[in-house]
């Protein structure tokens, strides 16, 4: 076939192939057949709509078919943005699905005086953020345990450097907060718990429990390890329960020697001649 030829049947099928183009375009301008029909969220309600369309874009409402192109990405912008597992799904011609799973707010932990929120599964997200006081909506407030991660610790975020503006998986040993935050919440003998760090001290990990008692304080400073509670617990008690323990003030108790707990009370005052005010002593 002579060149002139071949170039004139290539012109030809480009020809048509935009003749084609422009009639879809046409149709699609006239009868908007690719136009976002629904955007479903379950809940309802469950995620604000400047963070829903933040992440979907407002062109997915002409072109519906871009939400799906672009899925994984909403997914993840979604799930950094609201504390919930997120699936985007199609449920018919032009209707788009989000379902909403939010994550259970399991404990308050403090880190370097700001508030975040852990759950059992280990994601942890600024409190400021909105499911921490939406999860609520219709339920009876639950007070969650007050837990605070010492500085000098293992840093508690995978990424450190957006710890306040992102939903992300934290790097606390999420098991040991879980043997720990079980044991203690089964001794009520030792009073309403207000607040447990996690400090080092020598290289070793110990916990700082303030608690409530009627009137007074008491602090409990434990080892690490669960399995030595179950010996220390029933001698703490006994000393709890010795005459002149009870009153106002703090009963700072300390359990982190091998062999021996040391008790000492602090008066009122914040003060036991040493001029050391314990920690937890402060108003709550």
């Amino acid at each position: 076939m002579a060149p002139g030829s071949r170039r004139s049947g290539l012109g030809r099928k480009f020809l048509w192939l935009a003749l084609f183009i422009g009639i879809l375009c046409g149709a699609e301008n006239h009868y908007q057949l690719l136009r976002l029909v629904e955007l479903t969220v379950v809940p309802s309600g469950s995620l604000p709509d400047p963070v829903l369309w933040r992440s979907i874009g407002s062109l997915s409402r002409r072109f519906w078919i871009i939400p799906l192109l672009r899925r994984d990405a909403i997914v993840r912008e979604l799930e950094e943005r609201y504390p919930a597992e997120i699936t985007v799904s199609i449920t018919g011609w032009g209707r788009i699905g989000i379902s909403v799973r939010p994550h259970v707010p399991w404990l308050v932990l403090v880190y370097q005086g700001q508030d975040f929120i852990l759950s059992e599964d280990g994601t942890i997200w600024p409190r400021s953020l909105s499911m921490a006081e939406n999860a609520q909506k219709g339920r009876k407030p639950v007070m969650l345990p007050c837990w605070e991660w010492d500085k000098n610790l293992l840093n508690p975020f995978g990424d450190p450097s957006r710890r306040q503006s992102i939903v992300q998986l934290s790097t606390l040993p999420v098991q040991d907060l879980r043997e720990w935050n079980d044991e203690l919440s089964k001794q009520g003998w030792f009073g309403r718990p207000l607040r447990t760090t996690v400090s080092m001290r020598g290289g070793v990990r110990y916990l700082k429990v303030v608690a409530q008692r009627n009137s007074q304080r008491i602090q409990l400073e434990l080892g690490d390890k669960t399995k030595e509670w179950e010996t220390i617990f029933p001698a703490i008690r006994k000393i709890l329960a010795e005459p002149g323990r009870a009153g106002e003030g703090t009963l700072i108790v300390d359990a982190t020697y091998e062999g021996k707990i040391v008790a000492r009370h602090v008066p009122p005052d914040g003060t036991d001649g040493k001029r050391l005010r314990p920690e937890g002593s402060e108003s709550n």
